[in-house]
């Protein structure tokens, strides 16, 4: 899809072309990305984010080139743990068409409406500039202004969109991956208004942050819950495992729930939200800990212990190969494995339990309703109300702030995170680097 030159702009677009922002661009660079997946697998004290196809550069904002397009102002910005694969390289190729390049990473953000020199391609837009607002990423039928919509866009799954790379801005699964929109990680991108949640004052910037990351948690619980499971085991005390466990408990949700991480700051964070996690870095605490579960265990000469797990559901939020093993290990015969976050490879994974034990396993992908009080809606309608009131209290998941300047540290804290304690690691793309 041709990007449209200057002269082919209307006076004032083509100004706003040749104002730049400050960005992290990731472009489709084969050996920086080789080397960077590399390096990280096989000497990871050695690795930096420096050595991946991530550029801190100065780039024109993005211009809306489509009536509904408002261009956005970032105030802060999440890393996920998408982001992390994508810049350690550990992500799965599979997801090659859903991106454009050179694209600015960041799905996760709160912005206000406006951008300076930057005009919107809307006119009489309900959202006034300055209007406060959290992001719904992905791109659907609306996003692209496509008259009749799909049939998942009718029904809620933008996520699932049938006409993605028909209409600008092109084939980029969402903002974030998209080198029309740009993303979170720079001054400046662009969404559709349809993609925009006006915010109160009384939620904060990094409560909106934790929105997106928050509808996953709610899509992993609500999109398999069933009458018949008691037991719940989530598995991964990164920002999504910590809140599937926490909204489990702050939402009443039926049964009850068990959370296992790596890290003492991710056991400390869901003790003071009320939430029971137990720490097990590997597969020798993870036998002590299922003996404490009920869970039987046989060893067998060269192939390891086999378990007979006893929980109805077991939702895998780390996307590891030793996290997928174990949520095989713990889940009852007929019982349920949920993944939230897939691993880059299965291999090494036995899938014998899924066949012999009659497992179900879904893959539960955000962007997309969740059924609640007898109705699909949108996660956003569930979550959003409850900021404002204050029963659900995310933020002080965002251990750790940094400006874009300082992208290297802000992965060492990710990657390293047994050392820096990071849970949710944010952009602040107005912050100065001192």
């Amino acid at each position: 899809m041709r990007r449209p030159a200057d002269q082919d702009l209307p006076p004032v677009r083509a100004a706003a072309r040749r104002l730049t922002v400050e960005a992290l661009e990731f472009r489709h660079e084969v050996p920086r990305y080789l080397a960077t997946r590399l390096v990280h697998r096989f000497a990871p004290p050695l690795w930096s984010a420096r050595l991946a196809p991530l550029h801190r550069v100065r780039r024109p904002p993005p211009v809306p080139a489509r009536p509904g397009w408002l261009p956005l102002r970032v105030r802060l910005s999440g890393i996920c743990g998408t982001d992390v694969s994508l810049v350690t390289g550990r992500d799965s190729l599979y997801l090659e068409p859903e991106a454009s390049y050179p694209f600015v990473p960041g799905h996760e953000l709160v912005a206000e409406v406006g951008a300076d020199g930057v005009p919107p391609a809307v006119a009489d837009s309900p959202l006034q500039p300055g209007t406060r607002c959290a992001v719904w990423s992905v791109l659907g039928c609306r996003a692209r202004g496509v008259a009749e919509l799909c049939r998942p866009c009718r029904e809620g799954w933008e996520g699932l969109c049938e006409r993605r790379g028909d209409e600008w801005p092109g084939r980029g699964i969402g903002i974030g991956f998209n080198c029309e929109t740009g993303g979170g990680w720079s001054h400046a991108c662009l969404a559709h208004h349809s993609q925009l949640w006006p915010l109160s004052p009384v939620v904060s910037d990094e409560e909106a942050l934790l929105l997106d990351p928050a509808a996953t948690a709610l899509a992993a619980l609500l999109r398999s819950e069933a009458p018949e499971r008691e037991r719940t085991l989530v598995i991964g005390g990164g920002t999504i495992g910590l809140l599937i466990a926490y909204l489990h408990c702050a939402l009443a949700r039926p049964g009850a729930c068990e959370l296992l991480v790596r890290h003492e700051s991710q056991r400390a964070w869901a003790e003071r939200h009320g939430v029971a996690a137990t720490v097990v870095r590997g597969a020798s605490e993870f036998l002590d800990w299922a003996a404490t579960q009920g869970m039987k265990a046989v060893r067998v000469t060269g192939y390891g212990h086999v378990f007979r797990g006893v929980f109805d559901r077991v939702i895998d939020a780390a996307g590891t190969r030793s996290s997928i093993t174990q949520a095989l290990q713990a889940v009852r015969p007929r019982g349920s494995v949920v993944m939230v976050a897939a691993p880059p490879t299965l291999d090494g994974v036995d899938p014998t339990p899924i066949w012999y034990r009659e497992i179900t396993v879904r893959g539960v992908y955000v962007y997309g309703p969740v059924p609640w009080e007898g109705e699909s809606v949108h996660p956003f309608t569930v979550l959003l109300p409850r900021q404002e009131a204050g029963t659900l209290v995310l933020h002080d998941l965002i251990t750790h702030t940094f400006p874009l300047g300082a992208y290297s540290a802000a992965f060492a804290a990710l990657v390293h995170r047994r050392g820096s304690g990071a849970i949710k690691v944010a952009f602040r793309p107005g912050a100065r680097l001192d």
